[in-house]
């Protein structure tokens, strides 16, 4: 229903696919290390209502910036997850992290003709994979300065990430897995 709703207003390859992180990135690493914590879990315990404000708002607010940023370099069409996340009670809508991907996959797939990927992309798990999904359907990927980000440019910033992370003690499986997925991807190409 959504998809259709979209169609109708968002001829297929007219947009930009913005992408910003939410959940996970460099913001939440960093408020990770600020409180002396290493997952999500107990960084929202030991903030408490905080938690939203320190993170999840700030990022949404970034992201927001940036799909507005990038209206005004004239793209008439930019499309953010971030605004389907404004439901502050009711994380992805009652849809599993599976349905969620699939259908912004599918969005980009289908309605975009680039992925613009935010400062510090890389240390997020949805973003990481919305570049893949870009990969995988062929976009044009940029990252928020507007330089190219070809295959091998993005596995390395990736890689990057990740064992920055790890060295500070964070488990980052989806990253791991991530890797795995380019590696696979330019072995093909």
């Amino acid at each position: 229903m959504l998809l259709s709703l979209l169609s109708a207003v968002v001829p297929e390859k007219e947009a930009v696919f913005a992408t910003s992180e939410f959940f996970t990135g460099k913001r939440l690493y960093d408020l990770c290390l600020d409180q002396e914590v290493r997952t999500p879990e107990e960084l929202e315990q030991k903030l408490g209502p905080q938690y939203r404000q320190q993170l999840l708002s700030q990022n949404k607010q970034n992201g927001m910036a940036f799909a507005h940023r990038l209206r005004g370099l004239g793209h008439k069409f930019v499309l953010t997850p971030l605004a389907f996340e404004a439901d502050d009670g009711n994380h992805l809508r009652n849809w599993s992290g599976q349905e969620y991907t699939a259908f912004w996959d599918l969005i980009i797939g289908t309605k975009c003709h680039t992925v613009c990927l935010n400062e510090f992309w890389q240390f997020s798990d949805s973003c990481v994979f919305q570049y893949m999904a870009g990969l995988n359907s062929g976009k044009k990927l940029v990252d928020h300065a507007g330089n190219f980000l070809v295959l091998e440019a993005g596995r390395k910033l990736v890689l990057s990430a990740t064992r920055r992370l790890e060295d500070l003690g964070f488990d980052v499986p989806n990253l791991h897995e991530a890797l795995l997925k380019l590696k696979s991807f330019s072995s093909l190409g």
